[in-house]
């Protein structure tokens, strides 16, 4: 359970200690020896379509036995998987029957890259290395959508990590199957290997139950990889040419009042991918190119931090866990946001760029190098990270990075700017359930001068309880490629608590009850005064088995203002505001046709008073068409000195309807009358061909607000990407 997903987390260490050893024995430790898989060499052609007509798959030893991650730890899987493996000269195969009566399959979406856990599915992790700490998933659902990712050390999940494999399923009515083939040219591994580590699971939604081979704990992701089995048998082949060159054309045009407008109305780009060994890839870009990225949503900010915009570009995405050397995304001294985009999230020329990663398995590391071109009143800037990281016994490890920017001149800027950090960062994992992480950055800035942020996060598990400390040190740190959620110089100390309770004394509909508790203390860095701070309560919560929820949250707030602080462009007082909020929220099951979520938030907010309701759903009749709203209704009253009144609606319209898997039409329309703004997107998104697209897109932005002149702008683009083998 990573800190910021932690959701309630507690305030002392020594109730979690007190609590915790009855239910220690439940994380149990990896099997020794492991667990051996036999995979089987086919001669003859598998073609992937789901049906299992290949007298291959006869060859193949079955696989089956699959037990319980969730609900019931341990237990036998409530409908029986078989999977077999297969292999030759390209391909490694793998075949799942999963018995499941054909009313109870629930998909959402036809999406690639879809929310598995609002899904069916049945997925593979492979560890190429068999070094138990990074792998490669493959993921996909009864009617064929596929998903892939990174994971590392077992939760750092890079979701957003594209690879070109094949997969076909097929219904029946008392089951499905699925036909996978990953060709040996992106997985990375050992040359002359004859195995690799590799955990099967599947999620059966209509029951909400996790089951894999090998078991994995339940509080754990089932990609956890110490738990990995032994794939055997294997002849992988050595590293061919593998190069791969996925040249791009793109033609727009742009119209409206004012706003941005690309210099260019065509234009053409690419990036080569070349794997010199198994381990070791090199990555060229070439005019980058980022227009067919989902926009970014509309936010009302209310809080005293920054909000924080996930990656969506897929250059950047790709082997993003081996550039990450923080502990959690509050600070970070590299975040690819501040490549490529400005401050307001509008896009800048890429010249050119070259990134290398490598991999064994006991070292890995990442060097990128970028050029970001001269635009509007920005001037050009190049970029250098440099990252290492070093396994140390079984689950640990220690690394470094460094980082570096130098802005040219501008009108805005008349001197340049060069910004360093370096940063040494480590995890060690003494026991599968009990782990520490550290960074300490160092950042060097030509205007700023020096300055340092720190993370330390400590945490021990079990299927009961868990127990967290997390602590942030800030004073001037600058990074000029990171991220900063909270710009001030700060300690900040947040021990943590969380319950996850079963039993047979719960109604038979309930599945846990997780009360909960966190404390964040904001304290000053050069005095130790306190600048702000709060706890989350959760006295109330309850789990559903079908995946619903409600519970409630009590938050007391210290909060002292010392700086200019202005939400919803209302000015407060400095001062010192103590007040608490109230929070009541619930959720139906996501992997209904029709589901949906509640929130009532009510409560002092500094001097005043903010109430603040939302509500969303969703709407998904078949697996080819779905529909979600989404709307936030924040009452601000009795604020400031004048004692001001403010109202603010986000109002947001998604649809998608999918012809197949790689053939669909999506659309997003979001208000926000705070800003005055409303955007549309719009996309067409044709996978052709494995991980080549036509895009269709047109973009949509007007404001009225009275603050700043109304503009409109509209953008209408084609986009035609190729993905060339060697």
């Amino acid at each position: 359970m990573r800190p910021e997903s932690a959701g309630s987390i507690g305030f002392a260490l020594g109730v979690c200690l007190f609590a915790a050893p009855a239910s220690a024995q439940e994380v149990f430790s990896p099997a020794s020896p492991p667990l051996e898989i036999l995979a089987a060499r086919t001669s003859a052609p598998v073609r992937v379509d789901g049906i299992l007509d290949e007298s291959s798959w006869g060859l193949a030893n079955v696989i089956t036995g699959f037990t319980q991650s969730d609900p019931d730890q341990g237990q036998p899987a409530t409908h029986r998987t078989y999977v077999r493996i297969l292999f030759d000269d390209d391909m490694l195969y793998i075949a799942a029957v999963c018995e499941q009566p054909r009313q109870s399959i629930r998909v959402q979406n036809l999406q690639r890259d879809f929310a598995a856990q609002e899904n069916d599915v049945f997925a593979v992790a492979i560890d190429g290395f068999v070094d138990q700490r990074k792998a490669v998933v493959f993921q996909i659902s009864p009617f064929g959508n596929q998903s892939d990712m990174e994971v590392t050390d077992g939760e750092n999940l890079n979701r957003d990590w594209d690879a070109r494999w094949n997969a076909r399923t097929t219904l029946q009515d008392d089951r499905w199957i699925a036909e996978i083939a990953i060709p040996w040219r992106i997985l990375r591994y050992r040359p002359g290997s004859d195995r690799l580590g590799i955990i099967l699971s599947r999620q059966v939604r209509s029951l909400n139950e996790t089951v894999s081979i090998p078991p994995v704990p339940r509080v754990m992701s089932v990609y956890r990889m110490p738990y990995e089995a032994i794939l055997r048998g294997l002849e992988t082949p050595p590293p061919g040419r593998n190069l791969q060159i996925a040249p791009y054309v793109l033609g727009q045009a742009v119209s409206g009042t004012t706003g941005f407008r690309p210099d260019r109305d065509a234009e053409i780009g690419g990036e080569i991918k070349w794997a010199v060994t198994p381990g070791t890839v090199i990555d060229f870009t070439v005019n980058t190119d980022f227009a067919q990225a989902d926009v970014d949503r509309q936010f009302v900010n209310l809080d005293r931090f920054s909000v924080f915009l996930p990656e969506r570009r897929q250059f950047f995405l790709e082997s993003a866990g081996t550039f990450n050397a923080s502990v959690t995304s509050w600070i970070r001294p590299f975040f690819t946001r501040r490549i490529g985009l400005d401050d307001s999230g509008l896009p800048i020329p890429i010249t050119a760029g070259i990134r290398s990663t490598g991999r064994s398995p006991t070292q890995e590391f990442g060097v990128i190098a970028m050029r970001q071109e001269a635009i509007r009143d920005l001037p050009a800037s190049d970029f250098g990270v440099a990252r290492y990281s070093k396994n140390i016994r079984e689950q640990s490890r220690v690394g470094g990075m460094v980082t570096y920017r130098s802005d040219g001149t501008s009108a805005t800027q008349p001197f340049g700017r060069t910004n360093r950090t370096f940063t040494v960062d480590g995890l060690w994992r003494p026991a599968p359930s009990a782990g520490l992480e550290a960074m300490v950055s160092r950042s060097a800035d030509s205007l700023s001068g020096d300055g340092t942020g720190a993370q330390l996060y400590a945490y021990y598990e079990t299927s009961s309880v868990y127990v967290g400390l997390l602590e942030y040190f800030n004073r001037d740190y600058n990074p000029g490629i990171g991220l900063e959620l909270l710009d001030a110089n700060y300690v900040m100390h947040s021990p943590a608590v969380l319950w996850d309770l079963r039993g047979g004394w719960l109604p038979e509909n309930i599945r846990s009850f997780n009360p909960g508790i966190s404390v964040y203390s904001f304290n000053n860095s050069d005095g130790g005064d306190l600048k702000f701070g709060y706890a989350v309560i959760t006295p109330l919560r309850f789990d559903f088995h079908s995946g619903a929820s409600v519970g409630v949250i009590v938050e007391p707030n210290w909060q002292r203002i010392t700086d200019r602080f202005a939400p919803a462009r209302i000015e407060i007082e400095t001062g010192d505001y103590d007040y608490t909020r109230y929070r009541l929220y619930g959720n139906s099951d996501r992997s209904r046709t029709l589901s949906g979520e509640i929130s009532y938030e009510t409560g002092g907010y500094f001097d005043g008073r903010l109430t603040t309701y939302s509500l969303g759903g969703r709407y998904a009749p078949s697996p080819r068409f779905e529909l979600t709203a989404d709307y936030e209704l924040n009452r601000i009253s009795g604020l400031g000195p004048l004692g001001q009144a403010r109202t603010t609606r986000l109002i947001g319209i998604g649809s998608r309807f999918a012809f197949n898997p790689r053939l669909q039409l999506s659309g997003f329309l979001q208000h926000n009358s705070l800003t005055s703004k409303d955007i549309l997107n719009a996309r067409l998104s044709w996978e052709f061909r494995p991980l080549s697209y036509l895009y269709v897109v047109y973009n949509s932005s007007a404001n009225d607000e009275d603050l700043i002149p109304d503009y409109t702008q509209q953008q209408l683009l084609i986009k035609f990407t190729y993905l060339l083998e060697l």
